[in-house]
């Protein structure tokens, strides 16, 4: 695990390239620019500031509207998957 401040929005990609990230869990739209900036899964949880909606048509791949609660049955879904 690795904890990185200071970066906002695409900037965010920086950290997650370098740390090797294929999934970005956030609440909020910068959170999706700095995935999809970074190639990597965006996963939202409509805890923050915008609601699922908002932050399905702001581009993320994933919208966990039961929250991060529900975060570990997906996370095991997707790789099962093949993800």
């Amino acid at each position: 695990d690795v904890l990185v401040g200071d970066l906002w929005a695409e900037a965010k990609a920086i950290a997650l390239r370098e740390h090797g990230a294929g999934i970005y869990v956030g609440d909020h739209l910068g959170d999706i620019r700095g995935a999809v900036a970074a190639n990597a899964l965006s996963v939202t949880v409509p805890t923050g500031p915008y609601g699922a909606e908002e932050l399905r048509e702001a581009g993320a791949d994933v919208v966990l509207a039961d929250g991060l609660p529900g975060f570990p049955a997906w996370l095991t879904g997707h790789l099962t998957a093949g993800g």
